[in-house]
This record gives C-alpha cells, sequence and structure tokens, in this order.
C-alpha cells in the first residue's frame, strides 16, 4: 500500500515539474499553431528565417538582461544605448568612410554608456532601474540630438551580409544570436561571473561578506552587456541599412519580459538561459504572427499585451502548483 501511494504522489509531481519547466514550450506550439491557422504563410520557411532574423537583436539583448535580473541589477537603457551606439557608428561612417572605424565607435560608445552606469550604481550608490531608467532618456536624446531625429545611411556589402540569409534562410544574424545564448549559457553557468551573479541576486550583502568584489563583477557584467548591446546594434544597421536614432523602441521591454515569461525569478538568484530562450522565442513569434495579419499597431499592442498576461498567469499557477506539492 505504502509503495503504491508513494508512486501515485511520485506522478502528480513530476506532472507539475514538467508543467513548471516546459509548460511555455507548450504554449509556443499552441501559439504557433493558431498563427498558421489565421495564416498560412506564418509556417514557411521564409516567413520563419525572417521572423529569426527580426528578432536577432532581441535574442542577443535578453541575454544580457538574464544575467541583469539574476543579479538584481535590472537594466532598463539597452534599446536607447544601442540606437546611440547605431549613430555613433553611423557618424564616423559618414566621416571617414570606414566601416571598422565605424563599429569600433559604436562599441566604443555602448560599453561606455553601459560602465558609465555600472559606476552611478557601483560607487554612487543609486538604485540601477534609476540609473538605467535615465539613461533611457538621456542616452535616446542624444541620439536624436546628434542626427537631428534624421537616419544616417550606412551601406557596405560587409554589414549588408549580417543580414543576408545564407542556407535554408538562415543568416548570420541569426548564428550570431545562437553563439551569444551559447556563450551566455556557458558563462552563466560554468564561470565564476555567473556563480557570482546567482549570488549576488540571492543575497548580495552575505556575497559582499564572504570577500566576492561584487562591485569588480558588476562592472565586468555591465561591460559585458555594452558588448551584446554592440552585437545588437549591428544586427539592427545591417537591417535597416541605416543608423536610427528612433530603432529598436521597445526592445528592452521585450527582452525583460522573454526573461520573466522564460521562468526566471524576477527577485533575481535563479534563472538560466535555457528559459529566456523560451520566452524569446515566445515574443518573437508573437511580434511576428501579430504583425502580419494586418492589424493596427493599437490591435497590435491589445493583443500582445493580453497574450504576455496570460503567459505570466500561467507561469505564476504552474510555479504555485510546484511549490505547494513540494511543501
Amino acid at each position: 500500500m505504502t509503495t503504491l501511494s508513494s508512486a501515485t504522489n511520485v506522478r502528480p509531481a513530476r506532472w507539475r515539474e514538467w508543467l513548471a519547466s516546459y509548460g511555455l514550450l507548450g504554449a509556443l506550439f499552441v501559439l504557433m499553431i493558431l498563427f498558421t491557422a489565421l495564416n498560412p504563410r506564418f509556417f514557411t520557411l521564409a516567413n520563419l528565417g525572417t521572423m529569426l532574423e527580426q528578432n536577432a537583436p532581441l535574442f542577443i539583448i535578453a541575454v544580457g538582461a538574464t544575467f541583469a535580473i539574476i543579479s538584481q541589477n535590472i537594466d532598463l537603457s539597452p534599446a536607447s544605448v544601442l540606437a546611440l551606439a547605431g549613430v555613433a557608428l553611423g557618424l564616423v561612417f559618414q566621416a571617414t568612410g570606414s566601416l571598422l572605424l565605424g563599429i569600433i565607435a559604436g562599441f566604443a560608445a555602448a560599453i561606455a554608456v553601459e560602465l558609465f552606469n555600472a559606476v552611478l550604481i557601483v560607487r554612487g550608490g543609486i538604485n540601477p532601474l534609476i540609473v538605467t531608467l535615465a539613461c533611457w532618456i538621456w542616452a535616446r536624446g542624444l541620439a536624436v540630438s546628434f542626427t537631428g531625429a534624421n537616419s544616417i545611411l550606412v551601406r557596405d556589402p560587409a554589414l549588408d551580409a549580417l543580414t543576408r540569409p545564407i542556407a535554408l534562410e538562415i543568416s548570420p544574424a541569426i548564428l550570431l544570436a545562437l553563439l551569444v545564448f551559447m556563450a551566455g549559457g556557458f558563462i552563466l553557468a560554468r564561470t565564476r561571473l555567473g556563480r557570482y551573479t546567482y549570488a549576488m541576486g540571492s543575497d548580495e550583502r552575505a556575497t559582499l561578506q564572504a570577500g566576492v568584489p561584487t562591485g569588480k563583477y558588476k562592472l565586468i557584467m555591465f561591460a559585458m552587456f555594452g558588448v551584446l548591446v554592440g552585437l545588437a546594434m549591428l544586427v539592427t544597421v545591417s537591417r535597416l541599412g541605416a543608423a536610427a536614432p528612433d530603432a529598436a523602441y521597445g526592445l528592452e521591454l521585450d527582452a525583460i519580459v522573454s526573461v520573466i515569461i522564460g521562468g526566471n525569478a524576477f527577485s533575481g538568484g535563479e534563472g538560466n538561459m535555457r528559459r529566456t530562450l523560451i520566452g524569446a522565442l515566445f515574443i518573437a513569434v508573437l511580434n511576428n504572427g501579430l504583425g502580419n495579419l494586418g492589424m493596427l499597431d493599437a490591435q497590435i499592442a491589445v493583443y500582445k499585451g493580453a497574450a504576455i498576461l496570460l503567459a505570466l498567469l500561467f507561469g505564476v499557477v504552474s510555479t504555485r502548483l510546484v511549490k505547494g506539492k513540494r511543501a
């Protein structure tokens, strides 16, 4: 009797664990089936390749957002920093004709701004949310001011190739996003920076008392985020063929939502890249599927918001099921 009772109790527990870990993946497949029924062209190789390429910057920024949220150093500024870095690339390219110098300027701008945020957080003791919210405002303002709100044409065969399909509608931008996810997963799971990212998110004071120089690792983490912003900026400029001061509006919110609906804890200290990847794919499918239905922007916003709320609610319910069973 005891053995039979234990066996019957294990099965629901495993079912709940699966629901918490892979429930959003099931919801993603349902969403894809729905969009395919509404638009037969959705589930075609050409559209799927376009969807992944269009959302490659989202995937890249979501990796940085995962580190930021797990460590409780949320960053609201990457989209504005991306626009400013793109403008830096465009202005230098326009002045010199050198793509290499433009890329160096763009990456330097992205890393410098993210490090500036980190210094304010570490040395100034200002809450990351406040610092990066201010950066979200002033970085976009600088991008608009430097260009007069006009885009800067940036065309070069090497840059254009980044978003040109090479096989099966897969472009180098998609491969770049995949490599970034793999590298981010390795760093988070296998390196000292990853361990301290979890530790800072769980209890930064205890981590500091244990002798970990948390300020140093925050600087490293924000510098890494700057590199990721630079990579996303390259993909964005390649797609647009220009450096646009209004580029990537809302990208940071999509990245944060990707991390959260994937199942990573907003309170920090817990999460992984696999969850973020599923969340980012969900947002990418949502963006592409709704965008191809011929809706008005306002309608897209309503349906997208509703779908995100349902996904968040699903995550909360499944997590409570697991915790309730464990209790």
